[in-house]
């Protein structure tokens, strides 16, 4: 076709450095194709006017424009130009390399959006339109395809403003505007104020409100506020009637954000807000919190997971502490436990080995029952091993002595220092060897 950017930009190398990979997208009026600049390596946009395109004068100043107006603004939510030039005969421009969709693709896959997240994104919007009109920038062409979404770390919903090319610089206004020459009417019909569509030379910024709150309204909504079935139908209903409530078409939308939107929607541009920032305030007020940024999902659940680890968990004296002390002292339970039962199993050896030096000789089979120090032994270890954490022992005042101050003890009764006295056949009663086991089990 002859509107289509010819096959042969794909791996040439533009202005000697940047080298044209493969084609982004296509438009009416030329293509976006993906490059690297060879001499660093970034990856960067090329927006290439077609052949025919090039030969028109206004789509050339268009062109121009855009690359202006975008180079006046300094706003990380309006695209960054590089670069731009001439190749072959073509004007290019050299963009950042955006990653994501617009908001069109958005709406288009999951229709209405909830409240939130059309707020997030408008919010976004004003804020770029605050850094334009500052620069005196009037886009003249917002409409969802020129809002694109970005998926950044701390944002998976990052608005960029693209797409500069028909809007007004303030500054050139002294001279003859061949955009909006007499009868010439520029813009997407259902996104245009009023007054763009009566195509009055005083357009400013805002105009660029009005087309904020019909974004809005048809995220929200599903459906543009004004609708016709021709391009001109579409203009005669803006100017002549009232946008409806966006609530008639989509009851849950909050009535604050609904009265937000119908005040940007007024005919008289008096009515609508002032500036792009007293709409970013009236959204604020209507929607607390919903202009902040979310995180992407990567980082909550890096984040989600260094806040649960330090969580606090409520001990049994009712202290909060951070699960890391948790954790510590659990292992540290587990190697005092470890440790009284290693010393357990050698002073019980320990005393067996003593014991058998003294016993008599064996009695026949059956004739002797099991020796009460094992009986003792097993019992011992069991209380060691089973028996329930004490209570903290009560101070002379009547108080529970804190376990941190005062460690748990289990006491054995202290066997005599004199040598075990030989038992006769049958009798069941022992002392096990003296042991005193000191823990602290904090």
């Amino acid at each position: 076709m002859a509107d289509d950017p010819p096959d042969d930009l794909l791996g040439s190398v533009v202005a000697g450095k940047y080298r044209v990979e493969r084609v982004v997208g296509r438009g009416g009026m030329g293509a976006v194709y993906q490059a690297t600049n060879v001499a660093i390596g970034k990856r960067v946009a090329i927006k290439f006017l077609d052949a025919v395109a090039a030969r028109d004068s206004d789509a050339v100043t268009r062109f121009q424009r855009e690359a202006e107006a975008a180079s006046l603004v300094e706003s990380a939510h309006i695209v960054q130009i590089f670069d731009s030039g001439h190749h072959e005969g073509r004007p290019y421009l050299v963009m950042e390399l955006l990653q994501g969709e617009d908001l069109r693709a958005w709406m288009r896959r999951d229709g209405r959006l909830d409240a939130v997240s059309v707020a997030h994104v408008i919010g976004q919007v004003l804020r770029a339109l605050v850094r334009a009109h500052a620069a005196g920038i009037v886009h003249r062409d917002l409409k969802p395809d020129n809002v694109f979404l970005c998926d950044r770390d701390d944002d998976p919903r990052f608005v960029k403003l693209v797409d500069f090319g028909i809007s007004k610089v303030s500054r050139a206004a002294a001279q003859a505007d061949v955009l909006t020459r007499r009868g010439t009417v520029l813009g997407t019909a259902y996104y245009m104020s009023p007054e763009q569509a009566q195509a009055f030379a005083d357009v400013d910024g805002r105009a660029d409100l009005y087309s904020v709150g019909a974004i809005a309204f048809e995220a929200l909504a599903g459906e543009p506020p004004h609708q016709g079935p021709t391009y001109e139908a579409v203009l005669i209903d803006i100017c002549t009637r009232d946008a409806q409530d966006v609530r008639t078409l989509a009851p849950d939308v909050p009535e604050a954000f609904a009265r937000v939107i119908a005040r940007a929607l007024a005919r008289e541009r008096d009515a609508r807000f002032q500036d792009a920032a007293a709409m970013h305030r009236a959204l604020e007020e209507a929607l607390p919190g919903a202009l902040r940024a979310p995180v992407s999902a990567g980082v909550a659940r890096r984040h989600a997971a260094a806040a649960t680890a330090e969580l606090p968990q409520v001990t049994a004296t009712g202290t909060a502490v951070s699960t890391r002390v948790v954790r510590a002292r659990a292992a540290r339970r587990t190697w005092v436990a470890a440790l009284v039962a290693a010393l357990g199993a050698f002073a019980l050896t320990a005393w067996l080995l003593g014991a058998r030096r003294d016993e008599p000789r064996p009695e026949p089979a059956g004739a002797a029952e099991r020796p009460a120090a094992s009986v003792a032994a097993s019992a011992l270890v069991a209380a060691i091993v089973e028996a329930p954490a004490p209570l903290p022992a009560a101070s002379a005042s009547g108080h529970a002595a804190d376990d941190r101050v005062a460690p748990r003890r289990a006491h054995v009764p202290a066997a005599s220092s004199a040598p075990p006295a030989r038992r006769p056949p049958g009798e069941k009663k022992g002392v096990a060897g003296g042991l005193e086991l000191v823990t602290d089990l904090e």
